[in-house]
């Protein structure tokens, strides 16, 4: 018959054991679950570990579950929009020869396309692949990674450089009208309704450029940037724009 004491240092001992073995993931929502487990929580539950999916070293992906034995000889990771985690080296090498090689910026794993839009000639968005966010080491840091495409995430339609040109590209437009003798209600009228939609403005350029009325209504006359202020008038509103975003698969958002 087993004592009521060795019970006790049987659970113990389970414990122990269990805390002690490593789990391989390769999802980054099923390491931000266990790193936001309580130390009970943790303390009965197999510590998962990420092995680069691509290169597959014996090193480890450095995370917050990287034992301090192990963390000098762990490699940087990245986490893509499709959830999956691997070296940062690896990924970067990928993506050079996807890119060099003409062909659309994809997960190494699931194949999944990782671009703000894969079509070439598109007005609606940039080929560009999406960003890579850095495998957090510590566990205070996961927050900052935007939900993955397992979470219900989903890419923009731009990247930030290609909307900046974006905005150039309109703020250009807007001088060339006014230089050519339109008052602002024709700028408005030929921006906003230009022939065939040949400036294939997005909504967030329209909003950005011709803001509606609080009610939402499209009406309210266009308060226009002074002239030679153009470009300073849309970045601002690009700006608060991505501020208010916060982090997406843009990549971080720009301090104020």
């Amino acid at each position: 018959m087993i004592s009521l004491n060795q019970t006790i240092q049987l659970d113990k001992s389970t414990t122990i054991s269990m805390a002690s073995e490593r789990e391989e993931v390769s999802l980054w929502h099923q390491l931000k679950a266990w790193i936001h487990m309580s130390p009970e929580q943790k303390a009965v539950t197999k510590t998962p570990i990420v092995n680069c999916l691509v290169c597959l070293e014996e090193n480890e992906n450095l995370t917050p579950a990287t034992p301090p034995e192990n963390i000098a000889n762990a490699n940087p990771g990245i986490v893509l929009f499709c959830g999956h985690m691997m070296c940062k080296d690896c990924y970067d090498g990928w993506a050079e020869h996807l890119t060099n090689s003409g062909e659309t910026v994809s997960c190494p794993k699931c194949r999944l396309d990782l671009v703000y839009t894969t079509k070439k000639e598109s007005f609606e968005g940039c080929t560009h692949p999406a960003y890579a966010y850095p495998l957090p080491a510590a566990s205070w840091q996961p927050d900052y990674i935007p939900p993955t495409k397992p979470e219900g995430g989903s890419i923009p339609n731009f990247c930030h450089p290609c909307r900046i040109e974006s905005m150039n590209f309109l703020a250009r437009q807007i001088r060339e009208l006014r230089e050519g003798g339109y008052d602002d209600f024709q700028v408005r009228n030929a921006i906003l309704h230009s022939a065939a939609g040949a400036l294939q403005l997005t909504d967030f350029e329209k909003q950005a450029a011709f803001p509606p009325n609080p009610d939402g209504s499209p009406y309210r006359p266009w308060v226009a940037p002074a002239p030679g202020n153009e470009e300073n008038y849309l970045f601002v509103e690009l700006r608060e724009e991505v501020i208010r975003e916060g982090y997406t698969w843009r990549g971080p958002a720009p301090s104020r």
